[in-house]
């Protein structure tokens, strides 16, 4: 089961908030990021109110729609077959500056 191209989540975790236990954070959550195969970066969580989705609405702020997303543990899947190279330099810059 896949999601549509607009940077939701496809697969079992279709709805994280059912799957994510803030209330037990011990430390900073740390998640590596993917695209298309590839490693982009680290994304820290520094509170216990953001998650990895908060990539997701970066990248549509930057005017990135069609990607599809997965989380498989501390992996973070970005696919897309549009902008690859830009999308990837905006996460790259993203990243690296929290």
């Amino acid at each position: 089961m896949m999601g549509s191209m607009d940077g939701t989540f496809f697969g079992i975790a279709s709805n994280m908030d059912n799957f994510i236990d803030t209330s037990t954070k011990l430390s900073h959550d740390r998640y590596e990021v993917y695209v298309n195969g590839d490693f982009v970066g680290q994304k820290t969580l520094l509170s216990t109110r953001e998650d990895v989705t908060s990539v997701n609405e970066f990248l549509h702020t930057q005017g990135h729609k069609d990607f599809l997303t997965n989380l498989d543990g501390d992996h973070y899947h970005i696919r897309t077959n549009k902008k690859e190279r830009e999308l990837k330099h905006a996460l790259q810059l993203y990243l690296n500056s929290r």
